[in-house]
C-alpha cells in the first residue's frame, strides 16, 4: 500500500536522505549510516521503526564502479565504437553531440539519425584542446558511422518518439522558432538560439524553456487533471489517461528528474483521491523526494531538486485558504504564488548561479500561459505531421507567431534593469550556517509565513554583505584558449579584470574569471581593444557579477560594448590616446599615441601593475607601431613581469620591448595549438622564463611568493623556482 501517512514519509526521509548525502562524501560513514538503519529497523519498537531499511537501497544504488580513464588518444583519425548514451542537435549551428555512455563527445556537421540506446562505430578526427585539462575534440565524419539498433527498452522508445517529434516541429516550423520550440515542448536535447538561452537565464526564466516540473503539470490542467481532490478522482478512466501520458512525455522529454517528480506527485494524488485518502503538501514533496534518493541519491543534493523543491514549498505557502473570486483575484492569486516561489529559491539561486533575477515574480504569470499553449499546441502538431500533413501546416502558423511573440517578450524582458541582479560578495560558510540556524529557530517559534519570509530573506542577504576577507594581493592570467582574461588583486583589496574573452567561447572566459574571484564585485574592468578574443565574454560576465568601473579606448566609446556597459550602470571612462591614468592606487593605464591609420592592435591599452614587490606589464595586442610609441616613453621601463603581446606571435619590436622591460618572467596567454608562441625562443634567449597557458594551464602570481604558480584544470600544481626578488643589477639582456 502506498504509505501516505505524514509520519511514515517523514521517518523515511529521515533516514534516506543522510545515506544519500553521505554517498557522495564517504561511502564507509554511508555503510555505517545504513547498518544502523538496519539495526534501528529490527531491534526497536519505535512506531517509525521501518523507515530505517530505506538507507541500505539509498546507499546501494549510490555506489558506482569506478571508471578508468579513457585511453590517449593520438592525433589524427580516431576508431570509435561504444554506445550511444544522449543526442543533443543544435540546429541552429547545422551541428550534432552525441555522448557515448563510456567515452568521449562526438560533434557531428548536419544531423545524425541515432537515439541512445544504439550502438555506433565511425572514424573521428582528433583536435588538440585549447587549453590543459579539456578533452581533446573529436569531429566525428558521417560517411563512417554505421548505427546498429541497441535492444527494446523504454528509453530507446522514447528516444525513437522524441526524434520523430523533434524533426516534425523542425520542418514544419523551422529556424530559430522551431528551434525555441522543440527545446520548451520536448528538452535539452535540442538547443534553443544563444542569444534567447541567455536572456531566459538573465530574467530568472530557465524553468519555462527547459522541461521542468512545471511543464508537466501545465499539461497535467490542460488535459482536465487538475490538483482538486474531485477532480483527480472522479473519473478512473480519464485519470488513468492522462497520468499514462504524462508518464510518456516525461520519459519522450527525456527523463528529467522534476518532470518525473511532478509525475509520482500527481500518480500519488490521483491514487488518493480514489481511495478517499488525504494528500497534503507535504506528502506531495516526501514521496518524491524518497523516491529519488533511492533511484538517484546524487541529483538530492544538486540545483534541480532543492529549486524545484523551494519552488513547490513556496507555492504552497502562497496558497489561500479559499478558492480565488473574478480576473483580479486570479491576478493577485498568480503574483502571491511567483513572489513566494522567488523568495523561496532566492538562496539556492545565489548559491548556485550568484544571481538574482526579481522581474521573474512578474514575468512568469504573463508567459505562463503562453508557454502552457505553445506545449499543448507543439505536441499535437508534431503529431499531426506525422500523419496528416496538412492539418499539421496550419496549426504551424499560429504555433510559430506565438513562439516569435514568445521570444520577443523574452527578449525584451532582457533588457530591462535587474535581469538579473548579480551577487556581490561570496558569504563564508559560518555565516550561512548561523543565519539559517537562526532562522529555523525563529520559524520554529513562531510558525507564520511572515516568519517564514524575514528568515528567507535575511539569507539571502548575506550575498550582498562584505563578511569574508579581503582577497590576498596577486596576478593571474587565465587559461582560456586563444584570448585573454587576466585579474590583479591590488594590496588595497581592489579586483581588477583586464579584458574577458576567447575565441573558444566568451562563456569559457567569462566563467574563468567568474570562478577566480574572490568576491562578486569587480572594481575596474580594463578593455584593451575591441577584439572578439578580448571582449566577447564581457556580456556574460555582467549577468555573473557587478562591475564598478570600465576603461576603454576612446575609439570604443560609442560602441555596442560601451553602451551595455552603461545600460548594466557601469561607470564608463574613455582614455584618449597618449594619455596616462591612475584609476587605482598601483594601476596605472596607458592609450599609446599612434598614428591616425594604425589598427586596433596598436591601440590596445597598457596596463601596469603593482604586485607586492615586482611590477607587471600587460600589452593587449599591441603590434610594432602600439609598442613603438609605448617605448618613446618610460611606462615599460624595468618589469619583472611580462605579458607577451599579441599572444606571443612574431613581432619586430619584441627584442626591443624585452631590452627596455628586462623580465625575469614571461607569459603568454595562448591555445595549446601555439605550444611556445613564435617569441618563445627570443624569450630564452634574453634569459627570462616562459610560461604559456596554452601548455601550463592558468598562471598565477602570490604577492607573497612571485613565482608562477600553474593551477590549470587537469595539471597539478607547481611554482616556478625563481627568488622572490630578483638579484640587485641582472645587467640588460643581450
Amino acid at each position: 500500500m502506498v504509505p501516505f501517512r505524514y509520519r511514515a514519509l517523514t521517518w523515511a526521509v529521515l533516514w534516506t536522505v543522510p545515506a544519500a548525502l553521505l554517498t557522495r562524501a564517504s561511502l564507509p560513514a554511508a555503510a555505517a549510516w545504513a547498518a544502523l538503519g538496519v539495526l534501528f529497523a529490527t531491534t526497536t519498537r519505535w512506531p517509525g521503526r521501518r523507515g530505517g531499511l530505506c538507507a541500505l537501497p539509498v546507499v546501494l544504488a549510490g555506489i558506482t564502479p569506478r571508471e578508468l580513464p579513457p585511453p590517449p588518444l593520438r592525433a589524427g583519425p580516431v576508431h570509435v565504437r561504444g554506445q550511444v548514451g544522449d543526442v543533443v542537435r543544435a540546429p541552429l549551428d547545422d551541428r550534432s553531440y552525441v555522448y557515448l555512455t563510456a567515452g568521449p563527445r562526438l560533434t557531428f556537421p548536419g544531423d545524425v539519425d541515432c537515439v541512445p540506446g544504439d550502438r555506433i562505430e565511425l572514424l573521428a578526427r582528433r583536435g588538440p584542446p585549447a587549453i590543459p585539462g579539456l578533452a581533446p575534440t573529436l569531429t566525428g565524419i558521417p560517411a563512417t558511422m554505421r548505427v546498429r539498433a541497441g535492444p527494446w527498452s523504454w528509453r530507446r522508445l522514447c528516444g525513437r518518439l522524441r526524434r520523430a517529434l523533434e524533426r516534425q516541429l523542425l520542418r514544419l516550423v523551422p529556424g530559430e522558432s522551431g528551434a525555441l520550440l522543440a527545446t520548451l515542448v520536448l528538452g535539452r536535447g535540442t538547443r534553443a538560439d544563444r542569444d534567447l538561452a541567455e536572456a531566459h537565464r538573465a530574467t530568472g526564466l530557465s524553468h519555462l524553456l527547459a522541461v521542468s516540473g512545471a511543464h508537466a503539470a501545465m499539461l497535467a490542467f490542460l488535459l482536465g487533471l487538475s490538483g482538486r481532490g474531485r477532480q483527480l478522482g472522479a473519473s478512473r478512466l480519464r485519470s488513468s489517461a492522462v497520468l499514462a501520458l504524462l508518464v510518456l512525455y516525461g520519459g519522450t522529454a527525456g527523463a528529467e528528474p522534476p518532470v518525473l517528480r511532478a509525475v509520482v506527485a500527481f500518480a500519488l494524488a490521483t491514487l488518493a483521491a480514489r481511495t478517499g485518502r488525504s494528500f497534503g503538501t507535504a506528502t506531495g514533496l516526501l514521496a518524491p523526494a524518497v523516491l529519488t534518493c533511492l533511484v538517484e541519491p546524487a541529483a538530492f543534493a544538486g540545483p534541480s531538486f532543492l529549486l524545484s523543491y523551494a519552488a513547490v514549498t513556496g507555492l504552497a505557502l502562497a496558497m489561500p485558504k479559499r478558492p480565488a473570486d473574478g480576473a483580479l483575484g486570479l491576478l493577485a492569486l498568480a503574483l502571491s504564488t511567483s513572489f513566494w516561489a522567488t523568495l523561496m529559491t532566492a538562496p539556492l539561486t545565489l548559491g548556485f548561479f550568484d544571481q538574482l533575477a526579481p522581474l521573474t515574480i512578474v514575468l512568469t504569470p504573463l508567459l505562463a500561459p503562453l508557454v502552457a499553449v505553445m506545449l499543448l499546441l507543439g505536441l499535437v502538431t508534431a503529431a499531426l505531421g506525422t500523419f496528416a500533413t496538412v492539418p499539421a501546416l496550419l496549426l504551424a502558423w499560429p504555433l510559430s507567431g506565438l513562439a516569435d511573440c514568445y521570444a520577443w517578450l523574452v527578449l525584451q524582458a532582457d533588457t530591462l534593469p535587474g535581469t538579473p541582479v548579480p551577487a556581490w560578495f561570496r558569504p563564508p560558510l559560518w555565516a550561512l550556517a548561523l543565519v539559517a540556524a537562526a532562522g529555523v529557530a525563529a520559524v520554529l517559534a513562531r510558525p507564520r509565513r511572515r516568519t517564514v519570509a524575514c528568515a528567507v530573506a535575511a539569507l539571502a542577504s548575506l550575498w550582498f554583505v562584505p563578511l569574508g576577507p579581503a582577497p590576498a594581493p596577486g596576478f593571474a592570467l587565465l587559461a582560456v584558449g586563444h584570448g585573454q582574461a587576466a585579474l590583479v588583486h591590488t594590496a588595497a583589496g581592489a579586483q581588477v579584470a583586464i579584458d574577458c574573452g576567447s575565441l573558444q567561447g566568451g562563456f569559457l572566459a567569462a566563467r574563468a574569471l567568474d570562478e577566480a574571484l574572490d568576491r562578486r564585485t569587480l572594481d575596474l574592468l580594463v578593455v584593451t581593444h575591441g577584439d572578439r578574443d578580448h571582449t566577447n565574454g564581457i556580456v556574460l560576465l555582467l549577468s555573473r557579477l557587478r562591475i564598478r568601473r570600465a576603461l576603454l579606448p576612446a575609439r570604443l566609446a560609442d560602441g555596442e560594448l560601451a553602451k551595455r556597459l552603461c545600460a548594466e550602470g557601469v561607470d564608463v571612462v574613455a582614455i584618449a590616446d597618449g594619455a596616462v591614468v591612475e584609476p587605482l592606487p598601483g594601476i596605472s593605464v596607458l592609450a599609446p599615441l599612434v598614428p591616425p591609420a594604425s589598427s586596433s592592435n596598436d591601440r590596445s591599452l597598457w596596463v601596469r601593475a603593482r604586485v607586492g614587490d615586482a611590477r607587471l606589464l600587460l600589452t593587449g595586442d599591441a603590434q610594432e607601431a602600439g609598442t613603438d610609441a609605448v617605448l618613446k616613453t618610460r611606462f615599460a621601463d624595468d618589469c619583472e613581469f611580462l605579458v607577451l603581446p599579441h599572444h606571443g606571435r612574431p613581432h619586430a619590436d619584441a627584442e626591443r620591448l624585452l631590452q627596455r622591460c628586462r623580465p625575469r618572467v614571461c607569459l603568454a596567454s595562448a591555445a595549446t595549438v601555439d605550444g611556445a608562441t613564435a617569441l618563445g625562443a627570443l624569450v630564452r634567449r634574453v634569459g627570462a622564463e616562459l610560461w604559456v597557458t596554452g601548455l601550463h594551464g592558468s598562471l598565477r602570481v602570490p604577492a607573497d611568493t612571485l613565482a608562477v604558480a600553474v593551477s590549470g584544470p587537469g595539471t597539478a600544481a607547481r611554482a616556478s623556482g625563481r627568488p622572490r626578488t630578483p638579484p640587485p643589477d641582472r645587467g640588460r639582456p643581450r
